[in-house]
């Protein structure tokens, strides 16, 4: 060892014995002091970040060498690597960095299926979903069906995997599919040939769709809803064909005889007298029958809008029916709670052989169970009852000065209700019962 590193030596070990007197000093005599400052460097040093990402080269006799991505997913490396397509890789890793969870949230789609699962189960039973709780279950059922029969199998030919990949052109396609018929077979499983649905039937497709859509995007699962801007399609005149009913003096009389099927005559004339909707129907409880004044009234507390919340005068003779039946059956609650369409569809047969009019007839003038809505409507239209008022016991939109002068929870706006309410039974006595003498 030369002179110069023997002083050099000699003075490092002067410094660090200094260092380390200095050091021991400050430990025992400023301890808090010294855990201040770790506290504050701590702070201020950021520990160093995992890019997540592992570029692999891999050669190409083609393009020379390639990069792949491999990335790690909740602490464990992918077992698949992701082509980046370039060969530089300072380019290749911002690529890798800049798509890391596009290009894994893609691979898991495609690995487990995940947006199928979540689509599938969307309008199960006892969902905790706010959008599924206020379905109906017959809407439930209906809208369950077609997501998993119909909207699932068009993705899959779509070869859909992500939700971003699903497009206003997608929804569009969708459409289209049940325009043609394409839809029909894949709900129904009829491959022999495609039954074309009417454009105002094609929305019945979209509904449960546009729920979803709504649903992710309120839950921040995608940032634009496509969906929203997908319209109704155009109805041409030629597709809107009118709902036939029956002329009045068929039905005069025909509730007063005797039907071989109870139901079917409490279920028209149910329609007949009150004008309500199918879904209404379906959900009378025995409760929601009211009496206000001198007069019963159905009150409808679930309907298709909120116009359809009302009260709806109910005939005498209409009421105990309705009696006799819930007595008979013994019902507590719902009193039509296995009624379907096949249903509707026997109760109006039925009411066709009581008129002695043919299927054919029926058919060729668009006769169905829901056409004794539409002659409550054209009663009361015709008997002149006024003021719009068949718009209220009919539930469609009113001004909200009619609403006012007939509200039901004040006296003066009962007395209002109740006085139209026998104007309409009036109406139904005239031109539906026969009175016995």
């Amino acid at each position: 060892m030369s002179q110069l590193e023997m002083v050099i030596s000699q003075v490092k070990k002067s410094q660090d014995d200094y260092l380390y007197s200095l050091r021991t000093q400050i430990i025992s005599n400023f301890p808090n002091t010294l855990k201040a400052l770790k506290i504050i460097d701590n702070s201020n040093v950021f520990p160093k970040r995992r890019k997540g990402v592992n570029l692999v080269p891999r050669e190409s006799k083609k393009y020379g060498t390639i990069y792949y991505a491999r990335f790690s997913y909740n602490g464990e490396a992918l077992p698949t690597k992701f082509n980046t397509h370039l060969s530089d890789p300072i380019q290749a890793e911002k690529y890798a960095l800049a798509n890391k969870d596009r290009l894994i949230e893609r691979y898991l789609a495609k690995k487990d299926g995940r947006i199928y699962k979540f689509l599938s189960e969307f309008y199960q039973k006892d969902s905790n979903i706010p959008e599924v709780q206020i379905l109906s279950e017959r809407n439930r059922r209906d809208y369950e069906n077609k997501i998993i029969n119909c909207f699932i199998p068009f993705l899959k030919n779509e070869r859909i995997i992500t939700y971003e990949q699903i497009k206003k052109t997608t929804l569009t396609k969708y459409q289209d599919y049940a325009l043609s018929g394409q839809i029909y077979n894949l709900e129904y499983e009829n491959k022999e040939k495609n039954i074309p649905i009417k454009p105002q039937s094609v929305s019945n497709y979209m509904k449960p769709v546009k729920k979803i859509f709504a649903y992710l995007t309120r839950k921040g699962e995608i940032i634009d809803n496509v969906a929203e801007f997908i319209k109704c399609l155009p109805v041409s005149t030629k597709d809107m064909k009118p709902r036939g009913c029956y002329d009045l003096d068929k039905i005069k009389g025909v509730f007063n005889k005797r039907w071989k099927d109870e139901l079917s005559c409490l279920l028209c004339v149910i329609i007949y007298t009150t004008g309500m909707r199918n879904s209404e129907i379906r959900r009378i409880c025995v409760e929601d029958i009211k009496k206000i004044g001198s007069c019963h009234f159905i009150q409808v507390k679930e309907s298709k809008t909120n116009n359809g919340l009302r009260l709806i005068p109910l005939h005498d003779f209409v009421y105990k029916k309705i009696k006799i039946w819930v007595n008979k059956v013994k019902k507590n609650n719902f009193i039509f709670d296995k009624c379907d369409g096949k249903i509707f569809i026997r109760a109006n047969e039925n009411l066709a052989n009581m008129l002695n009019v043919s299927k054919e007839k029926m058919k060729a003038e668009n006769i169905s169970f829901y056409s004794g809505r539409h002659f409550y409507k054209t009663l009361l239209s015709a008997e002149g009852l006024g003021e719009n008022i068949e718009e209220i016991f009919m539930g469609h939109k009113v001004g909200s000065d009619v609403k006012r002068s007939y509200n039901h929870r004040d006296k003066q706006g009962q007395e209002r209700l109740v006085k139209k309410a026998k104007q309409a039974i009036s109406i139904l006595d005239r031109c539906i019962f026969i009175k016995k003498l």
